[in-house]
């Protein structure tokens, strides 16, 4: 409710300075010459009177603008009141404005939830155009597996060939080294040997003379 006045008597007031709105128009079109029957004669005093008193008073309270419009002119002020009782009952079709409400009602939130839906989509499509181009910015941004594999591959060959040549080398060393051993060995071997059989000096007056050396000279 609408402190303490219901949904329908809310409208109703609404309605009702709708009525006297229409019902002031109406006769303002007979006394300017442009309705029919008697009522249409044109007095250009109650014109003035009525089109003033619509300029000069807010039509808030009906009944407060009409009390205002009496004490002006009387006549004027019921003749009003009878046409917006008239209107009300003879002319203002009801059933139609049922209808013409709730089509209204019904096209006015298809239309919302269509704009919502709308709205819903779009932000969607931008979240993920987002996020898509965020993804591109951050793949661009960091190196590929095949190029790092591709550059690093002259440097890791030549790496492992080092390490496979260092045992390598490892292993010929000692080979060597024993072949040198064995080598030093035989000369020694035979150094001694050449010196076993080589001739004694001999003793020729206490003097000692070099191997294959004679006393005669030869």
């Amino acid at each position: 409710s609408f402190g303490g006045v219901s949904p329908e008597r809310k409208a109703s007031e609404a309605l009702e300075k709708l009525f006297t709105l229409i019902s002031a128009k109406i006769i303002l079109a007979q006394l300017e010459g442009s309705g029919r029957g008697a009522l249409a004669a044109y007095n250009q005093e109650q014109y003035t009177t009525l089109f003033s008193h619509l300029q000069d008073v807010p039509l808030g309270d009906p009944d407060q603008w009409l009390e205002q419009l009496m004490r002006k002119d009387k006549a004027l002020a019921l003749r009003v009141m009878e046409v917006r009782a008239a209107y009300s009952k003879e002319d203002f079709e009801w059933d139609q404005l049922q209808r013409l409400s709730v089509e209204s009602i019904k096209r006015s939130n298809l239309q919302l939830m269509r704009k919502a839906a709308t709205a819903s989509l779009q932000a969607t499509q931008l979240s993920s155009s987002q996020q898509l181009t965020a993804k591109q910015q951050q793949t661009a941004g960091e190196p590929t597996c095949s190029k790092s594999s591709t550059q690093d591959t002259p440097g890791s060959t030549a790496s492992m060939q080092q390490q496979t040549a260092q045992p390598q080398q490892q292993q010929t060393l000692p080979a060597e080294a024993s072949a040198m051993t064995a080598g030093d060995c035989s000369i020694e071997q035979t150094n001694s040997t050449n010196d076993t059989n080589a001739s004694p000096p001999e003793d020729i007056g206490g003097e000692m003379l070099p191997p294959g050396q004679h006393v005669l000279g030869y």
